[in-house]
Parts: C-alpha cells; sequence; structure tokens
C-alpha cells in the first residue's frame, strides 16, 4: 500500500477547505436551540441526557451537550461543523485504505470513498453541529469488523490467524463496538460492511465457504448487539429511566415492516447523490443499480445477490425493531455505502478502470455535487432562517416588568424548495427549519440572550412569551412595545 503522493494530499486539503469554509458561517439546525436553552436554563443535563440515555446512546448525548455548553451560542455551533467535516473524512480515507488492502483497484477503491463522502447522510452530519461525532460511531465500527473479518477471512482462504491472536482481535472487536453502539445505534451497523467487501471481492470462493464466514460475522455482530442491549438494562436501570423508540413504522406488523423496508432499498438504490428535483436524474442510480442486478442474474451469481440482500437487513435491523423508524438518509446511509461499493465493482468488470486524472475530475464532480447540495439544501436556507429570527431578536426591547407577546405563524412546508433546484425528501433538504415548531420559541431566547447579554436568563424564560397564531386571526395594525409580529413566512 503506498503512502500518498503531494498531489493526493493537496487535492483533499483542498476539498476539506471549501467544505469548512462552506459550512462556517451562522446558523442551527432543529434540536440545537432546544438543547442549548435548556442547558442555559440548567435542566439540560438532566433532561436531555436522560433522554439520550433512554435511547440507548449516552455516550452521543455526553459529547452533543457538551459541545453546546462549550459553544454557548448557536453561531458558535459553526466550529463543530469543522469537526464533522475531518471526522467524517477520516472515515472514508479509512475506506479507502481497507479497500486497497482488500485488492481493489486503487482507482476503484478512491471512487468508491469519494461517492460515499457525497452521499447525504454525510452531506447532514456535516452539515449539522449537532451530529459532529457521528462517524465515531462509524469508525469504530467499521475497525471492529475489521478484526472480525480479520478473525474468520481464513474461511476465503486468506491468512490464519494465531488463536491467542484471534481471541484478542474478537474482544476488541466487542469492546468497539459496544462503544460505537452507545454512541449511536444506526452507524454502529457499519461492523458488517468489511465483511461484505471482502465477499464481493471473493467470487471466486466455494459457496459454502463464503456462507460459512458470512454466518461467522452475522453471529458476532448479533452476539454484540445482545451484549449491548443486556448493558443498555443496566443503564437503563441505573438512571432509573424507560426505553423509548423515536419512531414507529406499522408498529410490528411484519407486512408494514417488510413493505417500508423495500421502500427504503429502493430510495437507498437512488444513491441520491444528485438531489435535483428531475425524476430522470434523480434515478439515475437505480436504474444503473438495477441493470446490474439483471446482469448479475444472467450471470448466475444467485448468491452475491443473496448477500448483497441480507447485507442490507443486517444494516437496517435496529430500525426495523426499535429505533429511528423514518426513512431520513442518515439512517440508510450505509445500505448506500454497500450499494455503492457494489456499483462501482461492477461498473469496473465492463469499463476500463479510468486513469489517475479522468477519477480526480470524476471525485471532484460529486464532491462539487455535494457541495452543492449542501448549500442549497441546507445552509443558504437555515442560514435565512438564522438571519430572520437574529434580527428579530436584536430589535426586540430590554425587558422590563411587562411580558413580551411574540406572536409568529409557520411558514409553508415546502417555502425553500419552491425557489430551489433541490429535490426535498425525510427531514433534510429544503424543508423550513421553522416549520418545525419546537425550535422557534428557544431559539429566539437564545438570540435575545446574545444581544441582552445583562438580561439574567430566568428572566427571559419568564418575560418573553411565543405563540404561535392564525395570521388572520392577528390584527399587525395593533403591534406595539409589549407585542410582536414574527413573519417566518418569508419570501
Amino acid at each position: 500500500m503506498k503512502r500518498p503522493s503531494v498531489q493526493s494530499l493537496i487535492y483533499i486539503s483542498i476539498i476539506l477547505f471549501v467544505l469548512m469554509f462552506l459550512v462556517f458561517c451562522d446558523y442551527f439546525s432543529l434540536d440545537e436551540p432546544n438543547m442549548l436553552w435548556r442547558l442555559k436554563s440548567g435542566t439540560g443535563w438532566n433532561d436531555c441526557f436522560n433522554q439520550y440515555v433512554s435511547e440507548g446512546r449516552p455516550i452521543f448525548g455526553f459529547f452533543q451537550l457538551g459541545a453546546l455548553q462549550i459553544a454557548d451560542t448557536l453561531a458558535n455551533l459553526k466550529y463543530f461543523r469543522i469537526i464533522s467535516v475531518i471526522v467524517s473524512s477520516l472515515f472514508c480515507i479509512l475506506i479507502f485504505y481497507y479497500l486497497q488492502k482488500k485488492g481493489l483497484h486503487t482507482i476503484s477503491s478512491f471512487l468508491v470513498a469519494v461517492m460515499v463522502f457525497a452521499l447525504p447522510g454525510f452531506s447532514e452530519f456535516i452539515s449539522w453541529a449537532q451530529l459532529y461525532l457521528l462517524h465515531l460511531s462509524t469508525i469504530l465500527s467499521f475497525i471492529a469488523g475489521i478484526l472480525v473479518v480479520e478473525v474468520f477471512a481464513k474461511h476465503l482462504d486468506e491468512k490464519e490467524l494465531p488463536k491467542s491472536k484471534e481471541n484478542i482481535y474478537i474482544f476488541f472487536a466487542i469492546v468497539l463496538q459496544l462503544v460505537s453502539l452507545f454512541n449511536y445505534q444506526p452507524l454502529a451497523l457499519a461492523f458488517v460492511i468489511p465483511a461484505f467487501i471482502l465477499l464481493i471481492l471473493k467470487p471466486e470462493i466455494p459457496a459454502k465457504k463464503r456462507i460459512k464466514f458470512f454466518l461467522w460475522i452475522s453471529f458476532f455482530f448479533i452476539l454484540s448487539m445482545g451484549i449491548y442491549y443486556q448493558f443498555f438494562k443496566s443503564v437503563l436501570h441505573s438512571f432509573n429511566v424507560e426505553m423509548i423508540s423515536r419512531g414507529d413504522i406499522g408498529g410490528f406488523d411484519p407486512t408494514k415492516k417488510v413493505l417500508w423496508f423495500f421502500s427504503i432499498l429502493a430510495e437507498a438504490s437512488k444513491l441520491h447523490l444528485l438531489l435535483f428535483k428531475n425524476s430522470l436524474i434523480a434515478n439515475i442510480f437505480s436504474m444503473l443499480f438495477i441493470g446490474f442486478l439483471i446482469r448479475d442474474v444472467f450471470k448466475k451469481r444467485f448468491l452475491d445477490l443473496v448477500l448483497l440482500f441480507c447485507f442490507s437487513v443486517l444494516l437496517f435491523f435496529p430500525h426495523l425493531i426499535i429505533t429511528e423508524s423514518w426513512g431520513a438518509a442518515r439512517n440508510f446511509v450505509l445500505i448506500s455505502f454497500v450499494f455503492t461499493i457494489y456499483l462501482i465493482v461492477r461498473i469496473f468488470e465492463v469499463l476500463p478502470i479510468p486513469s489517475t486524472r479522468i477519477a480526480a475530475i470524476i471525485g471532484l464532480l460529486f464532491i462539487s455535487i455535494m457541495c452543492f447540495n449542501i448549500w442549497e439544501g441546507w445552509v443558504k436556507p437555515m442560514r435565512k432562517d438564522y438571519v430572520v429570527l437574529h434580527e428579530f431578536a436584536n430589535n426586540l426591547p430590554d425587558i422590563a416588568t411587562d411580558t413580551l407577546i411574540v406572536a409568529y405563524t409557520l411558514p409553508l412546508f415546502d417555502m425553500h424548495e419552491k425557489r430551489s433546484t433541490l429535490k426535498w425528501y425525510a427531514d433534510e433538504f429544503n424543508a423550513p427549519l421553522f416549520f418545525r415548531v419546537w425550535p422557534i420559541e428557544p431559539g429566539l431566547k437564545c438570540l435575545y440572550h446574545d444581544t441582552h447579554a445583562d438580561v439574567p436568563i430566568n428572566k427571559i424564560e419568564k418575560m418573553i412569551r411565543v405563540i404561535m397564531i392564525d395570521t388572520s386571526a392577528f390584527d399587525t395594525t395593533k403591534i406595539n412595545k409589549k407585542r410582536f409580529y414574527l413573519n417566518l413566512n418569508y419570501q
């Protein structure tokens, strides 16, 4: 495995600089003002942290709340988005080197890493300061999966490890996987991806050996989940909280769950690298993907197809049972990752591998589209939302003895999308931040405190009242020094 060249280091540095510059501006996302205000009010660590414990992700909760407390203002969250850019890039560099080590051509490995980095789930991780350490789970889980793969790769005719080393690898794999699960469960499913990589790159190995390898990996994956759940129950008992599920699609009705899962596979197959509204462009990778699936059927690669489906199930396993049961990109990003690997491997079976220069241009194309997605679908609208709320808070008078009443109307659901070239889906990209009710009041209070630092937190909490209204029922001519109208449906 070669060391990175000067040119590749310059290439990566330019990409990281552009992304950092892109997200280094004042805006906030969804839950951030709510949690920051609760921290300022003195209830955040108790209430919010207990919620993270009940969701089985206390490590994530600790670092998330810690970041908000260190930032102290919504504007300072931009520094943690820089950390997210770095951590996300480290994961993709890890992917690149692992693919190379397992025999995939350097150019193919590079294009897989670039395309994975450009997936919308990664765009969200990079754009959302609150998620700055999500890829800690992906990295730790991926490394855990590598360790287990090294133990059982002997079934795929690779070098056998000494028994003592095998035990050490298994022990550290379980430890890393548990830490990953307690940080963020959906991304801790990356445990199985190294196994998928090895299986897809060794089609010549007899089917019995490949199945045996898959079963061993699945066993330790499920074992780690079982150990995690037992520890999770102990943590719940220690904190005296109950387990909660963040979403529920169709309850536990098997039919609804299966139909929903296949709809998620359809979404994941699009890769969403191109978030443009044109349906042909939006589905270009799905059509390519389906074409290679049909090709594999004609080539009688049935085991590869079965393994692809089985790994997709493993990569969505918790969502089918308890947590985060909706179609946000961050919840099926790992399935899209596996589809990306499959697609690149199959493409270069029928096409010549491009030169380094051509690959670099293709990589820049995908990264440019990613930057466009982030700017148009996330940063630009949320930055505008921030400016509107910040200016409004700055113009509010100092609190004396009377309550300030702020009446607002929710914006139209597609307010930003109407003026954007991007497609909206799930809870990301082009949905107005303030279409959700919960960030408005704490966001306003946080920004008011920024511009009125001498006013005590408890007084701001008590003396600013924020209510949602119907515009037709609010007489804007009666606005005075104690009664204000916040127009969030700006154009």
